[in-house]
C-alpha cells in the first residue's frame, strides 16, 4: 500500500523514502555485464572518448529516449559512474535489483528532492561522476524536449564539468534481438564545459544556463533528435 508523504513542501506518493545505496558493492559485477552487452547485444560506436576528463567531478548529460539510454551509458566512458534514477524504478521489483546494487541515487520527480541533491553534491564533492538525464522522463517524440533546471543547480552549486552525451540507436535494441541481430547504438561525446554564474543564480539564469546545456548536448545529436534544440550555436 502506498503512502503520502511531504517532500520540500509538497507531496509525492511512494512506498517508502529510499536510501541510497553508497557503497554500490555490485557495481563491478553489472558493468562487467554490460561491457559484454556491448559486445553481444549490439554494435557499440563511441565517438569522442578522449573528452572524458580523466579525474574531477563531471556531470554526465545524455538525452532519453528509450530504457536503455542512460542504462548502457555506464561502463562505456572509462570512469565509475553513479546515476539518478526515477524514484518509481526503485518501486518496480523487476528494476530494484539493478538500481539499489549499482548504487543509484533516487530521485522523486516534480519536487525539490533535497536528499538527491545532497546525495548528488557529495559524489561530485569527491570528484566522482553522475549521470543525469535533464529533460526529466523519456521524449516520445525521439527529439529533446525542454530540459529541467536540476542540471544547471548542480552545475553551479558543485562547479563540475558537465559532459554532453547524444546517444543514438536504443530504440532499436530490442527489435533488433528478437530477430536474433544487434542494434547499431552510437555515443557522441561532446567536449566538457562549466556552467558558471557569479551569484547565487535566479530561476530565469537557471533556465537559461539550462537552455546553454541542452543546446550543446544537441550539437552532439543528429538534426532530427534535436527536437526544440535545433538551432544550435555550438
Amino acid at each position: 500500500m502506498s503512502m503520502t508523504t511531504h517532500i520540500a513542501g509538497k507531496k509525492s506518493s511512494f512506498t517508502q523514502r529510499w536510501k541510497w545505496n553508497k557503497g554500490a558493492h555490485l557495481r563491478w559485477f553489472w558493468n562487467a555485464l554490460l561491457r559484454f552487452a556491448y559486445v553481444a547485444l549490439m554494435r557499440l560506436e563511441v565517438r569522442g572518448l578522449e573528452n572524458v576528463p580523466k579525474t574531477g567531478p563531471v556531470i554526465v548529460m545524455i538525452n532519453h529516449v528509450n530504457f536503455f539510454d542512460p542504462v548502457v551509458v555506464l561502463a562505456a566512458l572509462g570512469r565509475s559512474i553513479t546515476p539518478m534514477a526515477k524514484v518509481e524504478a526503485f518501486e518496480d521489483w523487476r528494476l530494484r535489483p539493478l538500481v539499489v546494487t549499482y548504487g543509484a541515487i533516487p530521485v522523486h520527480r516534480g519536487v525539490v528532492d533535497t536528499h538527491a541533491i545532497r546525495s548528488a553534491t557529495e559524489v561530485l564533492g569527491a570528484g566522482g561522476l553522475i549521470l543525469i538525464s535533464p529533460e526529466g522522463t523519456r521524449s516520445a517524440s525521439g527529439g529533446l524536449i525542454q530540459g529541467q533546471e536540476g542540471l544547471a543547480y548542480l552545475a553551479t552549486r558543485t562547479a563540475a564539468m558537465v559532459l554532453p552525451v547524444g546517444i543514438v540507436g536504443t530504440p532499436q535494441i530490442w527489435p533488433m534481438l528478437k530477430r536474433l541481430r544487434r542494434a547499431h547504438v552510437t555515443f557522441t561525446i561532446g567536449r566538457p564545459f562549466q556552467l558558471r554564474s557569479d551569484d547565487k543564480p535566479t530561476r530565469e539564469q537557471l533556465r537559461n544556463l539550462t537552455d546553454e546545456a541542452m543546446y550543446r548536448l544537441a550539437a552532439v545529436l543528429p538534426e532530427n533528435m534535436r527536437g526544440i534544440y535545433q538551432n544550435s550555436e555550438f
